[in-house]
């Protein structure tokens, strides 16, 4: 059986986007019975988060001093950020629901490259899935195609047609289990649809 493992993408965030990443975190992983001895306490990180964000927003001066105070208690919550990844990875032992959960984005390889050829991951926000897939030769859009994975939803589908590599899909329902399938469409003809990747919606 593939493991999941917790996507290590949020060093990369723009501050402001990695404050709401960080209380997205806060939310759901303090509050969820999964996750019961965390490395430190909820208050803890919540105020490792108002620290850089109080630090960030006074360092828009560009004072040279607030940008070094600003830049360490980025640092801090960081080092949190990747303590609480270490500890879901342990906790969920390649478990990607149960990782789902915690609120991290989730990665599983469907290869032996370790790669994933077609996937999706959570979103920053809420109800949020983001697709990823490499660029097909002479591909000249892709269709996505999704469904709630129930018994008696499965065939009750949502298709979006996408004219790039990646897409973004909003306002699906937490909770649900959801499964995507890609289908390329070329100058004369559409593919088949892949089998679906599934994803729990945080």
């Amino acid at each position: 059986m593939t493991k999941s493992r917790v996507m290590l993408d949020f060093p990369h965030y723009r501050w402001s986007d990695l404050i709401h990443f960080a209380m997205y975190i806060s939310l759901l992983l303090f509050a969820c019975t999964s996750f019961g001895s965390t490395p430190f306490t909820k208050l803890e990180f919540d105020a490792a988060i108002k620290d850089f964000q109080t630090k960030a927003v006074a360092a828009m001066d560009k004072d040279p001093n607030k940008i070094k105070l600003r830049d360490l208690a980025w640092t801090v919550l960081l080092n949190m950020l990747r303590q609480l990844v270490s500890y879901v990875e342990m906790e969920c032992v390649g478990d990607g629901v149960k990782m789902a959960e915690s609120g991290f984005n989730v990665y599983t390889p469907k290869g032996h490259s370790g790669t994933a050829v077609f996937g999706f991951t959570q979103g920053i926000i809420s109800g949020e899935a983001i697709g990823d897939w490499p660029s097909i030769a002479n591909a000249k859009s892709y269709v996505i195609r999704y469904f709630i994975n129930e018994d008696v939803l499965k065939s009750v589908f949502t298709q979006v047609n996408i004219g790039k590599i990646g897409c973004t899909i909003n306002d699906l329902i937490k909770f649900k289990e959801y499964g995507f399938s890609l289908s390329v469409v070329f100058s004369d003809h559409q593919g088949e649809f892949c089998p679906p990747v599934f994803l729990t919606i945080m």
